[in-house]
Protein backbone atom coordinates (compact mmCIF):
# COMPACT_ATOMS: atom_id res chain seq x y z
CA UNK A 1 0.00 0.00 0.00
CA UNK A 2 1.36 3.60 -0.87
CA UNK A 3 1.88 6.48 1.17
CA UNK A 4 3.60 9.65 2.03
CA UNK A 5 6.91 7.96 2.63
CA UNK A 6 6.16 5.87 -0.35
CA UNK A 7 5.28 2.17 -0.54
CA UNK A 8 5.22 0.21 2.84
CA UNK A 9 3.49 -1.44 5.24
CA UNK A 10 0.96 0.61 7.72
CA UNK A 11 -1.08 0.86 10.28
CA UNK A 12 -4.48 2.73 11.15
CA UNK A 13 -5.54 3.50 14.48
CA UNK A 14 -8.93 6.44 15.19
CA UNK A 15 -7.80 7.41 11.75
CA UNK A 16 -4.60 8.10 11.91
CA UNK A 17 -1.87 7.04 9.38
CA UNK A 18 1.07 5.72 11.34
CA UNK A 19 4.40 4.73 9.26
CA UNK A 20 4.91 1.03 10.42
CA UNK A 21 8.21 -1.27 9.97
CA UNK A 22 9.24 -1.22 6.40
CA UNK A 23 10.52 -3.47 3.95
CA UNK A 24 14.00 -3.06 3.69
CA UNK A 25 16.09 -3.77 6.79
CA UNK A 26 19.17 -1.60 7.44
CA UNK A 27 22.01 -2.41 9.91
CA UNK A 28 25.12 -0.58 9.98
CA UNK A 29 28.43 0.18 12.17
CA UNK A 30 29.56 -2.31 14.65
CA UNK A 31 32.55 -4.69 15.34
CA UNK A 32 32.83 -6.90 12.29
CA UNK A 33 34.74 -9.80 11.46
CA UNK A 34 33.95 -13.22 9.69
CA UNK A 35 33.40 -16.17 12.28
CA UNK A 36 36.26 -15.85 14.92
CA UNK A 37 38.37 -13.63 12.89
CA UNK A 38 38.35 -9.79 13.59
CA UNK A 39 38.17 -7.30 10.62
CA UNK A 40 37.67 -3.62 13.38
CA UNK A 41 35.34 -1.52 14.00
CA UNK A 42 33.12 -0.77 10.81
CA UNK A 43 31.28 2.47 9.17
CA UNK A 44 29.63 0.63 6.50
CA UNK A 45 25.86 -0.25 6.45
CA UNK A 46 23.94 -3.31 4.82
CA UNK A 47 20.36 -3.49 3.25
CA UNK A 48 18.07 -6.06 2.05
CA UNK A 49 14.28 -6.60 1.44
CA UNK A 50 13.44 -8.42 4.78
CA UNK A 51 9.50 -9.13 3.46
CA UNK A 52 10.09 -11.12 0.45
CA UNK A 53 12.51 -14.03 -0.48
CA UNK A 54 15.24 -15.40 1.77
CA UNK A 55 18.35 -13.27 0.45
CA UNK A 56 21.74 -11.93 1.25
CA UNK A 57 22.65 -8.48 2.45
CA UNK A 58 24.11 -5.51 0.14
CA UNK A 59 26.36 -2.46 0.62
CA UNK A 60 23.88 0.56 1.36
CA UNK A 61 26.50 3.37 2.08
CA UNK A 62 28.59 4.30 5.14
CA UNK A 63 28.50 6.34 8.50
CA UNK A 64 30.37 9.40 8.64
CA UNK A 65 32.78 7.20 10.99
CA UNK A 66 33.42 4.21 12.37
CA UNK A 67 30.83 3.36 15.35
CA UNK A 68 29.95 1.03 17.58
CA UNK A 69 27.58 0.32 20.50
CA UNK A 70 25.31 2.98 19.25
CA UNK A 71 21.31 3.16 18.69
CA UNK A 72 18.62 3.82 16.09
CA UNK A 73 14.94 4.64 15.34
CA UNK A 74 13.35 5.10 12.24
CA UNK A 75 9.95 5.75 9.71
CA UNK A 76 9.71 3.91 6.37
CA UNK A 77 10.71 7.23 5.27
CA UNK A 78 14.11 7.73 7.35
CA UNK A 79 16.59 5.66 9.15
CA UNK A 80 18.39 7.88 12.19
CA UNK A 81 21.77 6.66 13.69
CA UNK A 82 22.33 7.60 17.06
CA UNK A 83 25.45 8.56 19.21
CA UNK A 84 27.87 5.61 19.81
CA UNK A 85 31.60 5.16 20.32
CA UNK A 86 34.12 5.53 20.61
CA UNK A 87 34.03 8.56 22.52
CA UNK A 88 30.30 8.57 23.53
CA UNK A 89 29.40 11.40 20.55
CA UNK A 90 26.40 13.23 20.18
CA UNK A 91 25.68 12.91 16.38
CA UNK A 92 22.47 11.62 14.80
CA UNK A 93 22.43 11.28 11.28
CA UNK A 94 20.15 9.64 8.69
CA UNK A 95 19.68 7.80 5.53
CA UNK A 96 16.62 7.63 3.66
CA UNK A 97 15.98 3.58 3.61
CA UNK A 98 14.47 3.72 -0.43
CA UNK A 99 17.58 5.07 -1.94
CA UNK A 100 21.27 3.69 -1.10
CA UNK A 101 24.08 6.38 -0.30
CA UNK A 102 26.01 7.55 2.48
CA UNK A 103 24.66 9.20 5.88
CA UNK A 104 23.65 13.10 5.91
CA UNK A 105 23.70 15.05 9.08
CA UNK A 106 20.40 15.09 11.26
CA UNK A 107 21.17 16.74 14.59
CA UNK A 108 23.04 16.67 18.34
CA UNK A 109 21.76 14.24 21.29
CA UNK A 110 20.97 16.18 24.35
CA UNK A 111 24.43 14.57 25.54
CA UNK A 112 26.94 12.39 24.13
CA UNK A 113 25.94 8.45 24.83
CA UNK A 114 26.09 5.20 23.89
CA UNK A 115 23.07 2.70 23.10
CA UNK A 116 22.01 -0.59 22.67
CA UNK A 117 21.42 -1.18 19.62
CA UNK A 118 17.30 -0.96 18.03
CA UNK A 119 15.34 1.79 20.21
CA UNK A 120 11.76 2.73 19.97
CA UNK A 121 10.00 4.12 17.24
CA UNK A 122 6.31 5.47 16.52
CA UNK A 123 6.95 6.24 12.81
CA UNK A 124 6.42 10.15 13.75
CA UNK A 125 8.82 10.16 17.21
CA UNK A 126 11.74 8.06 17.74
CA UNK A 127 12.35 7.38 21.53
CA UNK A 128 15.24 6.15 22.68
CA UNK A 129 16.83 5.65 26.48
CA UNK A 130 20.43 7.42 26.43
CA UNK A 131 22.44 4.64 27.93
CA UNK A 132 25.74 4.97 29.01
CA UNK A 133 27.91 8.33 28.84
CA UNK A 134 31.65 9.24 29.46
CA UNK A 135 32.43 9.88 33.31
CA UNK A 136 32.55 13.58 32.61
CA UNK A 137 28.53 13.21 32.05
CA UNK A 138 28.04 10.76 34.64
CA UNK A 139 29.11 7.52 33.90
CA UNK A 140 27.76 4.16 32.42
CA UNK A 141 24.25 4.24 33.68
CA UNK A 142 21.59 6.66 33.05
CA UNK A 143 17.64 6.89 33.60
CA UNK A 144 16.64 9.82 30.60
CA UNK A 145 14.85 8.93 27.47
CA UNK A 146 14.98 11.28 24.74
CA UNK A 147 13.16 11.74 21.69
CA UNK A 148 13.33 13.50 18.26
CA UNK A 149 10.59 13.96 15.21
CA UNK A 150 12.05 11.71 13.10
CA UNK A 151 10.81 13.49 9.37
CA UNK A 152 12.55 16.92 11.29
CA UNK A 153 16.21 17.44 11.42
CA UNK A 154 16.98 19.02 14.65
CA UNK A 155 18.47 18.36 18.06
CA UNK A 156 17.03 16.40 20.18
CA UNK A 157 14.79 16.49 23.39
CA UNK A 158 14.30 14.83 26.50
CA UNK A 159 10.92 12.81 27.17
CA UNK A 160 11.38 11.71 30.40
CA UNK A 161 12.91 8.81 32.56
CA UNK A 162 12.90 5.22 33.33
CA UNK A 163 12.08 3.86 36.73
CA UNK A 164 16.23 3.72 37.57
CA UNK A 165 19.43 4.24 36.11
CA UNK A 166 19.74 1.17 33.36
CA UNK A 167 22.18 0.56 30.18
CA UNK A 168 22.03 -2.47 28.22
CA UNK A 169 18.40 -1.95 27.51
CA UNK A 170 16.62 -3.04 24.12
CA UNK A 171 13.88 -0.97 22.52
CA UNK A 172 10.66 -1.30 20.41
CA UNK A 173 6.71 -0.58 20.23
CA UNK A 174 3.85 -0.77 18.60
CA UNK A 175 2.79 2.75 17.34
CA UNK A 176 1.37 4.05 20.31
CA UNK A 177 3.66 2.67 23.30
CA UNK A 178 7.51 2.53 23.73
CA UNK A 179 8.95 -0.20 25.47
CA UNK A 180 12.02 -1.18 27.24
CA UNK A 181 13.81 -4.23 28.19
CA UNK A 182 15.58 -5.59 31.07
CA UNK A 183 19.39 -4.00 31.38
CA UNK A 184 21.61 -3.65 33.63
CA UNK A 185 20.61 -1.27 36.71
CA UNK A 186 23.41 1.02 38.50
CA UNK A 187 22.96 -0.53 42.16
CA UNK A 188 25.88 -3.15 42.74
CA UNK A 189 25.45 -3.33 39.30
CA UNK A 190 22.43 -5.31 38.80
CA UNK A 191 21.11 -7.48 35.67
CA UNK A 192 16.99 -7.00 35.96
CA UNK A 193 13.70 -8.82 34.02
CA UNK A 194 11.92 -5.32 34.26
CA UNK A 195 9.71 -3.66 31.01
CA UNK A 196 8.96 -0.22 31.23
CA UNK A 197 6.72 1.34 28.82
CA UNK A 198 5.68 5.24 27.71
CA UNK A 199 3.22 6.58 24.98
CA UNK A 200 4.65 8.11 22.54
CA UNK A 201 2.28 10.79 21.94
CA UNK A 202 2.86 12.74 25.41
CA UNK A 203 6.39 13.51 26.77
CA UNK A 204 6.76 12.25 30.48
CA UNK A 205 8.18 9.28 32.69
CA UNK A 206 7.71 5.36 31.84
CA UNK A 207 5.48 2.82 33.69
CA UNK A 208 5.79 -0.51 34.93
CA UNK A 209 4.67 -2.91 32.49
CA UNK A 210 5.83 -6.05 33.68
CA UNK A 211 8.93 -8.93 34.12
CA UNK A 212 10.79 -10.68 31.41
CA UNK A 213 10.84 -14.29 32.61
CA UNK A 214 14.62 -13.89 32.48
CA UNK A 215 17.22 -11.47 33.88
CA UNK A 216 18.89 -10.35 30.82
CA UNK A 217 21.41 -7.98 29.02
CA UNK A 218 22.69 -6.83 25.72
CA UNK A 219 19.98 -8.40 23.77
CA UNK A 220 17.74 -7.49 21.10
CA UNK A 221 13.79 -6.32 20.52
CA UNK A 222 11.22 -5.78 17.67
CA UNK A 223 7.67 -5.37 17.23
CA UNK A 224 4.60 -4.77 15.53
CA UNK A 225 0.83 -3.45 16.31
CA UNK A 226 0.01 -6.95 18.57
CA UNK A 227 3.35 -8.31 19.61
CA UNK A 228 6.89 -6.97 20.48
CA UNK A 229 9.36 -9.40 21.16
CA UNK A 230 13.26 -9.26 23.15
CA UNK A 231 15.35 -12.16 22.04
CA UNK A 232 18.75 -13.49 23.10
CA UNK A 233 21.28 -11.59 25.64
CA UNK A 234 23.40 -12.34 27.75
CA UNK A 235 23.03 -13.72 31.55
CA UNK A 236 25.87 -15.80 33.07
CA UNK A 237 25.69 -17.66 29.01
CA UNK A 238 24.48 -16.87 25.86
CA UNK A 239 21.04 -16.87 25.90
CA UNK A 240 18.54 -17.89 22.73
CA UNK A 241 14.81 -17.34 24.13
CA UNK A 242 12.69 -14.99 22.38
CA UNK A 243 9.66 -13.82 24.58
CA UNK A 244 6.28 -11.42 23.77
CA UNK A 245 4.12 -9.25 25.65
CA UNK A 246 0.44 -7.73 23.96
CA UNK A 247 1.94 -4.25 23.63
CA UNK A 248 -1.18 -2.96 24.41
CA UNK A 249 -1.87 -4.16 27.88
CA UNK A 250 0.56 -4.68 30.72
CA UNK A 251 1.73 -8.11 32.24
CA UNK A 252 4.63 -10.61 32.05
CA UNK A 253 6.32 -12.00 29.30
CA UNK A 254 5.47 -15.19 27.13
CA UNK A 255 7.56 -17.62 25.70
CA UNK A 256 7.58 -17.61 22.05
CA UNK A 257 10.57 -19.81 20.94
CA UNK A 258 13.73 -19.95 20.30
CA UNK A 259 16.47 -18.18 17.96
CA UNK A 260 19.06 -20.61 15.92
CA UNK A 261 21.56 -20.22 18.68
CA UNK A 262 22.46 -18.41 21.91
CA UNK A 263 23.53 -14.79 20.91
CA UNK A 264 23.86 -11.62 22.45
CA UNK A 265 24.83 -7.87 21.33
CA UNK A 266 22.37 -8.44 18.85
CA UNK A 267 19.97 -6.04 17.50
CA UNK A 268 16.50 -6.49 15.67
CA UNK A 269 13.92 -4.68 13.09
CA UNK A 270 10.56 -5.87 11.84
CA UNK A 271 8.36 -5.22 9.27
CA UNK A 272 4.39 -5.73 9.76
CA UNK A 273 4.59 -9.44 9.54
CA UNK A 274 8.72 -10.43 10.52
CA UNK A 275 10.40 -9.95 13.37
CA UNK A 276 14.16 -10.10 12.18
CA UNK A 277 17.05 -10.67 14.80
CA UNK A 278 20.54 -9.38 13.27
CA UNK A 279 23.83 -10.34 13.99
CA UNK A 280 25.58 -10.83 16.84
CA UNK A 281 27.98 -12.43 18.66
CA UNK A 282 27.19 -16.16 19.58
CA UNK A 283 28.24 -19.71 17.96
CA UNK A 284 31.15 -17.90 16.36
CA UNK A 285 32.30 -14.03 17.09
CA UNK A 286 31.21 -12.11 14.47
CA UNK A 287 27.01 -13.27 13.66
CA UNK A 288 26.51 -12.83 10.07
CA UNK A 289 22.97 -14.49 9.89
CA UNK A 290 19.75 -12.68 9.45
CA UNK A 291 16.80 -14.53 10.91
CA UNK A 292 13.26 -13.83 11.68
CA UNK A 293 10.06 -15.39 12.72
CA UNK A 294 6.23 -14.03 11.37
CA UNK A 295 4.09 -12.20 14.71
CA UNK A 296 1.28 -13.92 14.38
CA UNK A 297 3.38 -17.44 14.90
CA UNK A 298 4.98 -18.52 17.74
CA UNK A 299 7.91 -20.96 17.00
CA UNK A 300 11.67 -21.25 16.64
CA UNK A 301 13.15 -18.59 14.19
CA UNK A 302 14.20 -19.37 10.85
CA UNK A 303 17.17 -18.12 8.81
CA UNK A 304 16.77 -15.43 6.64
CA UNK A 305 19.71 -14.53 4.78
CA UNK A 306 23.47 -13.33 5.58
CA UNK A 307 24.71 -9.50 6.34
CA UNK A 308 27.79 -8.46 3.88
CA UNK A 309 29.91 -8.99 7.13
CA UNK A 310 29.76 -10.47 10.76
CA UNK A 311 28.86 -7.94 13.06
CA UNK A 312 27.66 -7.01 16.78
CA UNK A 313 27.16 -3.75 18.58
CA UNK A 314 25.72 -2.47 15.54
CA UNK A 315 22.80 -0.41 15.10
CA UNK A 316 19.19 -1.23 12.86
CA UNK A 317 15.78 -0.67 11.51
CA UNK A 318 13.85 -0.76 8.51
CA UNK A 319 11.72 0.96 6.42
CA UNK A 320 10.83 1.99 2.71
Amino acid sequence: MSGPFGSSQWMYKSGEVIAWGGTRMISGGGTTGNGGTAAGNAATIDYVNIAGANANASDFGDLSAVRISFGAVSSTGRMVFLGGNPSYVNIMEYVTPASTGNVTDFGDLVVGSAFNGHQASSGIRGVFHTGSRSAANGGSYHDDIDYITIASTGNASNFGQLDKDRSGSAGSGNGIRGIWWAGTHDAVPTDTLEIQYITFASTGNATDFGDMVRIVREHGACGNADRNMAFGGFYGSLQDTIEYINPASTGNTTDFGNLLNGTYIIDGAETAIRGIMIGGSGAVSYENTIQYVTFASTGNSTDFGNLTVGRYAHASGSGA
